[in-house]
């Protein structure tokens, strides 16, 4: 038994409680993305230029995702993301008068970390060009970086002059 008054004790644990239930909520109520997932978000942000992204549908798990500018039935506009499990449901929506009062501002291809490039041919058939990846959407855990290194220092090891032994060190 301890010498604190029972008020505090009360108090004490009141506060723990509701401390704890603050930070177990937001993990509860935001589901969790894979960083390629956060990476094609950040993407959508860039694009928008300020522009607040207004929803994002369909991207656990999509293969591709495509920023939308979509007219409200007020006759406001808004950002919306989207993702599309395959790369024929993508262009299937970005057809050319695929949809009224919609516009496609860019793709991006969230497992590889590529913005894609949307354009029409000759036949005006719509053709998709990958882009280069973008730093940091393919994050490699320390584990493969450290296998990575170890693959690379045999590999070193065996191209490496019999006759040096003093290993560069001049």
């Amino acid at each position: 038994m301890s010498n604190e008054p029972e008020y505090l004790q009360r108090l004490r644990k009141s506060q723990e409680a509701l401390h704890s239930r603050t930070v177990s909520a937001p993990a509860a109520a935001s589901p969790a993305q894979t960083p390629q997932e956060k990476e094609a978000v950040r993407w959508a942000r860039e694009l928008a230029k300020g522009t607040e992204l207004r929803s994002v549908r369909n991207l656990t798990g999509a293969r591709f995702a495509a920023l939308l500018r979509i007219q409200g039935a007020s006759g406001v506009q808004f950002l919306s993301l989207e993702g599309f499990a395959t790369r024929e449901s993508l262009l299937d929506r970005v057809k050319p008068g695929a949809t009224v009062g919609e516009e496609v501002l860019g793709a991006y291809e969230v497992r590889g970390g590529r913005p894609v490039t949307i354009a029409t041919d000759e036949a005006n058939q719509v053709v998709l060009k990958m882009g280069a990846p973008r730093p940091g959407a393919n994050p490699v855990s320390p584990e493969q970086m450290i296998r990575k290194a170890q693959a690379e220092a045999i590999q070193r090891e065996k191209t490496r002059p019999k006759g040096d032994k003093d290993r560069g060190r001049r």
